[in-house]
């Protein structure tokens, strides 16, 4: 199957799922083969449904670099923070790793608060 055929029939699954089933996804560590598992998630979930979950994978070193750097991208947007770039989140190599995390979480607080206040 054509790479844009698949990407098509990918999305509509992803599409079809809750945003429950989708996390339940995240934590199964199966986000299929084309990238529309992320546009999915980023297109119907909130800061508020995904947070959590989306920062909890970022925080697995056992998770792959690229599906880091896809749930940091997505976790961005959400919180509508462009402190970092994608990549910084995700680059557990990086020596400023661990206090980029602390700072998101603490960013991700603050605005959770803000908006259930």
């Amino acid at each position: 199957m054509e790479f844009e055929a698949e990407a098509r029939e990918e999305r509509a699954y992803y599409d079809s799922l809750s945003i429950a089933d989708l996390h339940a996804l995240i934590h199964e560590r199966r986000f299929g083969r084309t990238g529309m598992f992320w546009q999915s998630l980023r297109e119907r979930a909130t800061l508020l449904t995904s947070g959590w979950t989306l920062l909890e994978l970022l925080e697995r070193r056992s998770v792959s670099r690229e599906a880091r750097v896809q749930a940091a991208s997505v976790l961005l947007h959400l919180a509508d923070c462009h402190d970092w770039p994608a990549e910084a989140l995700a680059d557990d190599a990086d020596p400023e790793f661990e206090s980029r995390l602390r700072e998101l979480r603490r960013v991700i607080n603050a605005r959770l608060r803000a908006m259930t206040a």
